[in-house]
C-alpha cells in the first residue's frame, strides 16, 4: 500500500522523455539554459538526470526503469548497489520480513522476492511516497509501505521471520561512525525488542565500523559478512539469530560480481586468526595484494594457512608464493624483479615511463614516488613499494599472471 496521505503522482510523458534526451548532459547547464524549456520544471528534472547519472552502474535494473523517481543524488551515492542488494537477499527467506530503515527502498525491494510480505517502514513521508510509488512501478505488490516509526509497531506485536536494519551512520555533526550505537536508530540499545520481534535480524553497517567493537555490542551474532565488491569493501553484515546459546560468530568475506554471487569467499574466526602459523619470505615466483575486505575482515595470518602463502613481513599485508594461487581472494602478479627504491635499477626492467604503483608498509605514498621517478600512470606494469622482514625497503616489478 502507500505511503498513508501521500501518494507520489510520478513523471508525466513529456519528463520522461526530457530526462530521456538529457540523461547524458551536465544537470548544471540544463539549470541554466532552464528557459529553453517551457512548461517544464526543469530543476526537479535536472535533479533526476543527476542521480540516475549516479545509478546507471550502481543501479542498472532501475535506472532502465523511466518510470522511477530517484532522491538526490547523496542518497543514490549512499544507499547499496544492486550487486549487494542481490546478496543480501541470498541470506534471507521466509513468510514475512520487516525493514525498520526504509529509505530508497533497493535493499527491500530486492529481500522482498524472498517473502510472502514486507513491510517496509520509514519515518520521512516523501521518501515513503517515493517508494511506495516506485515498489509499485515494479511490481512489488506484497511489500507494505509504512510512514512512521518503525520501533513503535514492534512494540504494538508486529512480528516476522526476518527483521532488516540499515542504521543511519553519521552522527548529528555529520561526522563518520565507527560504534553500532552511534548508529540511528540504536539497534544494539533495542536488542531485547528487536530479537522479540524476530528471530533472524540482518543489520548492514558502514564498512568502517569496528567488527569487534560491534560484536560487543550486540547479542546472538552469529555471523559477520564482509562484502567486496570490485577494488572495495562495501559494507559489512552482521546476522544476528535468537536461538544462538553464546557469541561465537563467524566471519565471512565475500568479494562478489554485479549479480551479488561470490568470486571468491573466505569464512574464519577470530580463534582460528589468533592460532595460524605464519612463514615470511622474500618475494618469490608471484605477489599477492589481498582484496579491501579481506584486510577489513583481519584475516592476516589466516591466509598464509588457507592458501599456502607466504608474507613479506609482518606489517606489509603483502604475500608471495613459488606457484601460481589463482584462488587467492585479491590481486595476483607475476614478479619480474625486486629492485632496491633506485630508478635506475627500476626502469632496467620498466618499458617505458608508464606503471601502476602501490606502496605498503613504505616510508613514501605513491604518488611522491610517481613525481621523484617521472612514471605516468597506467600501463601493464605494477611497482610495489614496500619492507620486507628483514627491513630492507624494495620496489617489486609486476605484471598481471598469464
Amino acid at each position: 500500500m502507500a505511503a498513508e496521505g501521500n501518494e507520489h503522482n510520478g513523471l508525466t510523458e513529456t519528463e520522461i522523455a526530457f530526462i530521456r534526451e538529457h540523461l547524458h548532459h551536465n544537470p548544471g547547464e540544463l539549470i541554466l539554459k532552464a528557459g529553453k524549456f517551457k512548461g517544464l520544471d526543469v530543476k526537479k528534472l535536472a535533479a533526476q538526470i543527476q542521480s540516475r547519472q549516479k545509478a546507471l552502474k550502481k543501479l542498472p535494473e532501475w535506472s532502465a526503469n523511466e518510470n522511477l523517481i530517484f532522491p538526490p543524488a547523496l542518497s543514490v551515492e549512499q544507499c547499496s548497489s544492486e550487486a549487494t542488494a542481490h546478496y543480501k537477499a541470498g541470506i534471507v527467506s521466509g513468510n514475512t520480513l520487516i525493514d525498520i530503515t526504509g529509505g530508497m527502498g533497493i535493499d527491500c525491494y530486492y529481500m522482498s522476492r524472498r517473502f510472502g510480505e514486507t513491510h517496509y517502514f520509514e519515518q520521512q513521508l516523501a521518501v515513503a511516497a517515493a517508494a511506495a510509488y516506485n515498489f509499485a512501478q515494479l511490481g512489488a505488490s506484497r511489500i507494505h509501505v509504512h510512514e512512521g516509526e518503525s520501533l513503535h509497531a514492534l512494540q504494538d506485536g508486529l512480528k516476522a521471520d526476518w527483521l532488516y536494519a540499515d542504521p543511519a551512520r553519521r552522527d548529528a555533526n555529520k561526522e563518520k561512525v565507527v560504534r553500532l550505537a552511534d548508529c540511528t536508530p540504536d539497534v544494539a540499545g533495542n536488542m531485547g525488542l528487536l530479537l522479540n520481534a524476530a528471530p533472524h535480524i540482518l543489520i548492514k553497517t558502514s564498512p568502517l565500523l569496528d567488527i569487534d567493537l560491534a560484536s560487543k555490542e550486540l547479542q546472538k551474532l552469529k555471523e559477520v559478512h564482509v562484502i567486496g565488491y570490485e577494488q572495495e569493501c562495501k559494507e559489512l553484515l552482521f546476522v544476528l539469530d535468537r536461538e544462538m546459546p553464546e557469541q561465537d560468530f563467524e566471519i565471512k568475506v565475500r568479494i562478489i560480481d554485479a549479480a551479488g554471487q561470490p568470486i571468491h569467499q573466505l569464512d574464519f574466526d577470530r580463534e582460528e586468526e589468533r592460532n595460524a602459523l605464519v612463514r615470511y619470505s622474500k618475494p618469490l615466483g608471484y605477489l599477492y595484494e589481498p582484496h579491501a575486505a579481506v584486510l577489513k575482515a583481519g584475516a592476516f595470518k589466516t591466509l598464509c594457512t588457507r592458501f599456502d602463502v607466504q608474507k613479506l613481513a609482518m606489517h606489509s599485508q603483502l604475500y608471495t608464493s613459488e606457484d601460481y594461487v589463482g584462488e587467492f581472494p585479491g590481486r595476483s602478479f607475476k614478479i619480474l624483479a625486486v629492485c632496491k627504491p633506485d630508478i635506475r635499477e627500476i626502469l632496467q626492467h620498466l618499458p617505458g615511463d608508464k606503471a601502476n604503483i602501490t606502496a605498503r608498509n613504505f616510508p613514501a605514498k605513491p604518488e611522491e614516488l610517481r613525481k621523484k621517478w617521472k612514471i605516468k600512470d597506467g600501463g601493464d606494469h605494477y611497482l610495489f613499494a614496500t619492507t620486507l622482514a628483514d627491513q630492507s625497503k624494495v620496489v617489486i616489478v609486476c605484471v598481471k599472471p598469464i
